[in-house]
C-alpha cells in the first residue's frame, strides 16, 4: 500500500545542495491512525520509513527495494494533526553497485522526530 498522497499529502519537494526535502502535511482521517492508538493516534515507525521510500523512488524515478536499515533513531513520536507539516531531508544520496544510500531526518519546524540510514536495492532480493 503506498502512503504518499493518502496518509501524507506531499505539499512540496526541493532540492538542496546534498540531496532533496518533502514537506508533508498528515492526514488525521487515515484508518491507521484509527488503529494506531484509537483516542490517542500517532504515526507507526514503519510509515516513517515506507514514507521515506516512497519518495525517494518518486526523485530517482523509478521503482526501489528496501534492502537494509543501517541506524534508525526514533525521537519522538508524530501526533497527527489537522494541517501538521512533516520535512523529510535526504542527503548523501549515493547510487553505488545495484543500490541506493541515503540518509533521512524528519522533523517540523521545532522537532526532530527520525534519524534515519537506508540502503535500497535496484532488484528485490
Amino acid at each position: 500500500m503506498r502512503l504518499t498522497d493518502d496518509f501524507f499529502i506531499v505539499e512540496s519537494t526541493n532540492d538542496t545542495d546534498n540531496g532533496f526535502e518533502a514537506v508533508l502535511r498528515t492526514n488525521p482521517e487515515h484508518p491507521i491512525y484509527k488503529a494506531h492508538f484509537p483516542g490517542s493516534p500517532i504515526t507507526p515507525g514503519v510509515c516513517v520509513i515506507q514514507t521515506a521510500g516512497e519518495l525517494l523512488e518518486n526523485k530517482l524515478g523509478r521503482k526501489l527495494y528496501l534492502q537494509s536499515i543501517k541506524n534508525v533513531k526514533f525521537l519522538m513520536v508524530i501526533i497527527p494533526e489537522e494541517g501538521k507539516k512533516i520535512r523529510y531531508s535526504f542527503s548523501n544520496i549515493v547510487e553505488e553497485e545495484g543500490c541506493v544510500r541515503t540518509q533521512v531526518v524528519v522533523c517540523d519546524e521545532a522537532t526532530v522526530y527520525a534519524k534515519i540510514s537506508l540502503i535500497f536495492s535496484n532488484v528485490r532480493l
